[in-house]
């Protein structure tokens, strides 16, 4: 019985793929200091984010702001916020994400 709830359960792949996001052609996240970012041993942005926006590639922190579900889970995970490591702002008006998948 249970094996049947979940099969019909869509992934979270599939819950954010109905979701609808009109993007700006300026980022609404940034990395200010990407010395900061490159000394932070935990890296928790990466962690908390369920849309996997950042992502660390070798020696610097990548961040796809188009698939920000404007949570702020980064904003109160990441020890250096406000301290100049990133820079989280909502998108202007009637741009960022529109959930459509309750």
């Amino acid at each position: 019985m249970k094996e049947d709830l979940l099969a019909g359960r869509l992934t979270l792949a599939d819950r954010l793929g109905s979701d609808s996001f009109q993007t700006d052609k300026t980022p609404h996240l940034r990395v200010e200091d990407p010395r900061i970012c490159a000394g932070c041993e935990l890296k928790p942005c990466i962690r908390v984010c369920p849309a996997e926006v950042y992502h660390w590639e070798t020696d610097h922190l990548r961040i796809n702001y188009e698939n920000c579900l404007e949570l702020g889970a980064c904003r109160v995970a990441c020890f250096q916020m406000g301290k100049g490591a990133l820079r989280w702002e909502y998108p202007p008006a009637s741009r960022g994400v529109q959930f459509r998948f309750g």
